[in-house]
């Protein structure tokens, strides 16, 4: 378990090479102009963003043939599909991590003017963005094994617009 984890690990790590850089950048942005709805939009749509980088990297191991070696290794299939819902969450920790970061630093900066208990609440837009991206894995893995690996990015897209009508369907339900 410990070796797919680093693998998958290893995977999303040559994916991140431009957006790592990119959301650092984009944090800068926002924390230096503090405009809401910037804050709004980079701390729901970074932590999705990463995830399906990390869905798609499965893209990686399809053409490299190593899905088809993993399986004939002394691991059983539960370990494998475990290791992709492990490494998704982590990541999804992680991107949640930076925009905590980058929404304290803007606080800290430009004082507590952004917020106010609802849809703007501060848990709210960092747990939105988590909870988005924890969607995005949860619809994809499935659809993965079920339309093949052929159709990788049409599942990444498909998983995106199910987990944000999801979301919006919630809010709307709540709401009301």
């Amino acid at each position: 378990m410990k070796g797919l984890l680093k693998n998958n690990f290893i995977g999303v790590i040559e994916n991140l090479k431009l957006l790592f850089p990119l959301a650092i950048i984009l944090g800068i942005i926002v924390s230096i102009t503090g405009s809401a709805s910037l804050l709004s939009i980079y701390s729901l749509s970074i932590t999705p963003i990463l995830l399906l980088l990390v869905v798609l990297c499965m893209r990686k191991e399809t053409l490299s043939k190593w899905d088809k070696y993993k399986i004939s290794l002394p691991v059983r299939r539960n370990d494998i599909v475990k290791s992709y819902y492990i490494i998704h969450l982590c990541w999804c920790i992680g991107g949640m991590a930076i925009v905590t970061f980058f929404m304290f630093l803007t606080v800290i900066i430009h004082g507590n003017q952004y917020f106010y208990y609802g849809f703007r609440d501060a848990v709210t837009l960092i747990l939105g963005g988590g909870i988005l991206a924890i969607f995005i894995g949860s619809f994809f893995y499935p659809l993965h094994y079920f339309l093949g690996v052929e159709k990788i990015e049409i599942t990444a897209i498909i998983s995106l617009v199910v987990s944000v009508a999801v979301i919006v369907g919630i809010s709307l339900l709540i709401n009301t």
